[in-house]
């Protein structure tokens, strides 16, 4: 089988840009879906979308992220609408960039949601009281990553959609990553 892409994912703070650096040093091609949908997000479709449906978010005509993810994070409806706008678009957009690709392209997905069964999958994952220091350490206030880990599926989904790595030290994440793309793209 001829792979053109390889999701890496995982919940929130558990290693996804770490183990996509380490890919990028071993010469894959990489992105992070975050970028493709920020592009999208500030486009000039998306902004007629939130004026009428998060008039908030926009703050002297520009899109506040902070203030969608104020509103999202704690309301899976407005998740759910704002996903249903966005996914298809982001979606075109990636398949674009891995057909444009030679080879493999690891892309980092931080909401997965159903971008997993159209991929090969890897989950970087740590135990969630790792993931809170990780963030707390990052600036993020423990409210907004409670919320952030609330939105998000529970281990036993994260340990269904694909091949494992736990990230418990750099050394192991490091090696991990290793065997699995040598077993992955022999």
């Amino acid at each position: 089988m001829d792979i053109k892409a390889i999701i890496i994912t995982g919940p929130i703070g558990s290693g996804k840009s770490t183990a996509l650096s380490i890919i990028k040093k071993l010469g894959y091609n990489t992105i992070d879906l975050d970028e493709v949908s920020g592009r999208i997000l500030t486009s000039n479709d998306s902004i007629k979308f939130l004026t009428e449906n998060f008039p908030t978010t926009i703050v002297d005509n520009q899109v506040s992220r902070k203030k969608i993810a104020d509103i999202v994070f704690d309301d899976k409806l407005q998740l759910e609408k704002l996903e249903k706008f966005l996914h298809p678009k982001i979606l075109n957009n990636l398949n674009e960039i891995i057909n444009k690709n030679e080879g493999v392209t690891f892309v980092e997905v931080s909401a997965p949601k159903n971008i997993h069964k159209e991929f090969q999958t890897i989950v970087i994952w740590s135990p969630e009281e790792e993931r809170i220091k990780r963030l707390q350490t990052r600036g993020m206030e423990i409210i907004d990553i409670k919320n952030r880990i609330k939105s998000q599926p529970k281990d036993d989904w994260w340990f269904s959609i694909g091949n494992v790595i736990k990230n418990d030290n750099l050394n192991n994440l490091n090696n991990e990553i290793n065997n699995l793309l040598n077993n992955l793209l022999k």
